[in-house]
């Protein structure tokens, strides 16, 4: 793709997000969509894309307020916090789920995403219907804001086989100004 279409495309999704007006607030970051991959409407403060469907591979963006806690540990992420402390909260919300089981954390080592200070999981957990997924888990916390970057798929396979492509949308990610 050239890169003047992923700017029009950067921009016209910025315009109908401005346009949108009550609903979502805009997203205050940006990754690109890899050619035959598909970018999933949501309603959240998101951005999901699949090449496959999501219980092959998929790639999620996700930006949160501090200040939302978390749904199984009802814990929150604070400003300033060490990315070892943040990565802990994050491993104790997914262990939490009932919805996933045999979690466990392959790494937890330190991340620099888009220049910021961060954390990097791996992990293998099984869903609720049996989906086996490996996982790449990048989060970080800007400001009152908290940003992560997860890459899953369900076979040793797909994980390969897209593992470059997600490698491509995370180099893309990065923050823009809030309006």
């Amino acid at each position: 793709m050239k890169p003047r279409f992923w700017i029009c495309v950067i921009l016209l999704a910025l315009l109908a997000s401005c346009a949108h007006g009550g609903g979502k607030p805009p997203l205050t970051f940006n990754a690109a969509v890899p050619e035959g991959w598909k970018q999933i409407a949501t309603d959240d403060t998101m951005m999901f894309m699949t090449k496959d469907g999501g219980y092959k591979q998929f790639v999620l963006i996700r930006e949160r307020p501090l200040a939302e806690p978390f749904q199984f540990t009802n814990k929150r992420l604070q400003p300033g916090m060490l990315p070892e402390a943040a990565a802990q909260i994050i491993a104790n919300e997914i262990l939490a789920d009932s919805n996933i089981h045999n979690f466990s954390v392959t790494e937890n080592i330190p991340a620099r995403i888009a220049g910021n200070s961060g954390f990097k999981l791996a992990f293998v957990y099984t869903d609720a219907d049996g989906y086996i997924f490996k996982t790449l888990y990048y989060g970080f916390i800007k400001g009152d804001t908290f940003y992560n970057i997860r890459y899953g798929a369900s076979e040793e396979e797909y994980f390969q086989k897209d593992l470059k492509t997600f490698e491509e949308v995370f180099k893309s990610f990065n923050l823009v100004a809030a309006k």
